[in-house]
């Protein structure tokens, strides 16, 4: 490992430690080994800056986020709620339920964990913490709900993801459609088995049993008003996906059509949001999308510099020297992902790691389409992994408990969340179904 190499992966280590925010530390990190222990013109920090960010298919990410953030405060996500109450009121733990398949149908509408677990969490967590539920559970639940976002499509990591290795983002939208729907039940069946263990949320047992076939009418007409309240809001991923994979627009314009449509449906049509509210979420959209764009720009300037450096050759030498076969490669590659995943959030992971570790599983014949679902899904799993877990932090702020008391119930769900990670990364057709 050279001198460059070294400074550059301590001082990083050093500032991420002492608390300095992921963007600065990158940039930090990367100027000063760059400045002192290499020969490239310290004005390739500007030239890449500028390229990471200046891309057709990265302009997608803001306008996601604005769409989650119209979307969460603008009455869509109410309607969503309603929608899956009515499909799946009638099991065990049936609130947890509930919010877990509303997770899945806001995580295609938004594409970002952090916007699922707050828009979901806020609505459901109270009314949770009102039926029984353990406070600490309510928020895990949110929290692995809210993994769901950045893999069913579309999804913010794939469109990272295709931007910084030049895959196709509809084929990486396709190919995250099975897995994000198998994570999603999984955890969901997860909440009744341990529902019915603690004893919350059982079903109401009532005296007089209903025959079948009246039950079954009563259901299809809650279920039918539900489709009609929130028409407007199950539309709106049929709009967004069926527009990207007729080719009528590409996945940015896609962003923007999600957009536009949130606000005219959230002012207009359900009038939830007024032009007060719709500026406050421009405003807090925007701020969140500057910090975005300087860790994007900052995270190119790294890839980039590791890529000076040489750093894939070595990832390909060390990797071929562990084992030629494989499957041994996905092992290894999976653990380092899930260490990172524990310190870093989803946006720089994707943006440093996709270019170098790539081209490394290409000389093993692993298909880039499939890599991105295994990469995708463990990072997403790393939003509920601690230290630096996003999705609990935001988890306990909206439940009002410590951090640390979630502790004991993520540990179930991580196991699962292993398994399903490890099903994933060896059954290539779960991703590539589609595509």
């Amino acid at each position: 490992m050279n001198t460059a190499l070294i400074v550059l992966l301590v001082l990083l280590v050093l500032l991420l430690m002492i608390g300095v925010p992921v963007g600065f530390a990158i940039g930090g990190a990367t100027m000063v080994a760059m400045f002192y222990c290499s020969d490239l013109n310290m004005v390739v920090n500007a030239q890449y800056c500028y390229s990471g960010i200046f891309s057709f298919t990265v302009m997608a990410i803001p306008f996601f986020m604005l769409a989650g953030s119209v979307i969460s405060t603008g009455g869509i996500a109410k309607r969503i709620v309603e929608f899956a109450s009515a499909l799946v009121d009638f099991l065990t733990g049936a609130l947890g339920c509930v919010s877990m398949l509303a997770c899945m149908f806001f995580g295609a509408l938004s594409g970002s964990g952090m916007a699922t677990t707050a828009a979901i969490g806020g609505m459901m967590i109270p009314e949770m913490k009102k039926r029984g539920y353990d406070p600490s559970y309510a928020a895990t639940l949110v929290c692995f709900g809210g993994t769901v976002g950045p893999i069913i499509p579309p999804s913010l990591s794939f469109v990272l993801y295709g931007a910084t290795t030049k895959t196709s983002v509809p084929d990486l939208f396709k190919a995250g459609i099975l897995p994000g729907i198998i994570i999603g039940l999984t955890f969901l069946v997860v909440n009744i088995i341990i529902c019915k263990r603690t004893g919350t949320d059982l079903p109401v047992r009532s005296d007089e049993k209903k025959p079948l076939k009246e039950a079954l009418v009563a259901r299809l007409k809650r279920l039918g008003k539900a489709t009609k309240d929130g028409f407007w809001a199950l539309l709106s991923p049929v709009i967004i996906l069926g527009g990207i994979y007729s080719g009528i627009f590409t996945p940015t314009e896609a962003a923007a059509v999600s957009v536009v449509y949130s606000v005219i449906v959230s002012i207009f049509v359900y009038k939830d949001m007024d032009w007060k509210s719709l500026y406050e979420t421009l405003v807090g959209a925007a701020v969140l999308n500057g910090a975005t764009s300087f860790l994007l720009g900052y995270s190119t300037v790294f890839s980039t510099f590791m890529t000076f450096e040489q750093v894939p050759q070595a990832i390909t030498t060390f990797l071929s020297n562990v084992s030629d076969n494989p499957a041994v490669v996905l092992l290894v590659i999976n653990a380092i992902l899930l260490v990172i995943g524990c310190f870093l959030d989803t946006v720089p992971a994707i943006i440093i790691m996709a270019p170098m570790l790539l081209p490394t599983l290409q000389t093993f014949g692993i298909n880039p389409i499939h890599f991105a679902v295994v990469m995708a899904v463990n990072l997403a799993f790393g939003l509920c992994t601690p230290p630096y877990g996003c999705n609990l932090f935001v988890g306990a702020a909206v439940a009002k408990i410590k951090m640390e008391s979630m502790f004991k119930w993520i540990v179930p769900f991580f196991l699962v969340s292993i398994v399903l990670l490890m099903i994933l990364t060896y059954i290539p057709s779960l991703s590539l179904m589609f595509v």
